[in-house]
């Protein structure tokens, strides 16, 4: 998972903001701050959902173990 930090760092390559460019100040600085709501909005809401079915895959591998547990007695 990406710190907010690398996040944007990413973002800014990617799109190839020039942020030293005077003249394109106010769209670099629209960018970027849509570059933090991302982040918030999307990028760690699809983690927390992924965390959240690692958990249940864990917790239904449990449970198969102990019905084979159960099964072989």
């Amino acid at each position: 998972m990406l710190t907010i930090e690398e996040y944007v760092a990413r973002r800014k390559k990617e799109d190839k903001i020039d942020e030293f460019n005077v003249e394109e100040r106010n769209e670099n600085m629209r960018l970027c701050v849509n570059y933090v709501f991302e982040y918030f909005n999307n990028y760690l809401n699809i983690t927390e959902a992924e965390e959240k079915t690692a958990l249940k895959d864990e917790k239904l591998e449990k449970y198969r173990n102990n019905l084979r547990i159960m099964t072989l007695k």
